[in-house]
């Protein structure tokens, strides 16, 4: 079975790509390195799994076009992925330790201390809690869709919302938005 309707291979031997495709693509692939930035905390990693994510919208076009919200299908499927990478990295990292037994892997990051300082207190997060800022602040998406995306009620977006920009809070972070319920 084609999965990948929105795109064909024309008589010519040129590739066409549905209108409806190729317009969600440029609309959601943007969205989704900056989810995936804030999510991650490398750029070059979220721009990876952002084309990741493009390329599994392909080849389920024909469902995700029939949904209600196909971009919070394409969410969900980034943040799966980036929750994938995350476990190989950990694993990886461990991994390392036990053939090195270098306890201290280094990284070094070129952005500036401000960035930094947001990418570590988010990072530091719960996941889910981390998902919710990726989400809601960075992907600007409103609470029903956030809570599609993660598979829970929009009273669960709200609590975990209210206790990450706490926490953000606590880490030393003070331009944060007041969450209020709309």
């Amino acid at each position: 079975m084609d999965m990948t309707v929105g795109v064909r291979v024309t008589s010519r031997g040129e590739v066409a790509v549905d209108a409806g495709l190729e317009a969600f693509c440029r609309i959601e692939h943007p969205k989704i390195v900056g989810l995936l930035t804030v999510y991650c905390g490398d750029r070059d990693i979220a721009t990876e799994l952002a084309q990741e994510t493009m390329i599994r919208v392909v080849q389920h076009w024909r469902k995700v076009a029939g949904m209600d919200v196909p971009s919070a299908w394409t969410h969900r499927v980034a943040v799966n992925l980036a929750n994938s990478w995350f476990r190989r990295t950990v694993a990886k990292r461990r991994a390392v330790r036990h053939l090195t037994g270098d306890a201290a892997l280094v990284h070094v990051d070129p952005d500036s201390a401000a960035n930094v300082a947001v990418r570590k207190a988010v990072a530091d997060l719960p996941a889910r809690q981390r998902a919710v800022v990726a989400l809601r602040f960075y992907a600007d998406l409103p609470v029903d869709d956030v809570a599609r995306v993660m598979r829970c009620r929009p009273g669960t977006v709200w609590a975990l919302t209210h206790q990450a920009i706490d926490a953000l809070r606590r880490a030393g972070l003070t331009d944060l938005p007041e969450v209020t319920h709309e």
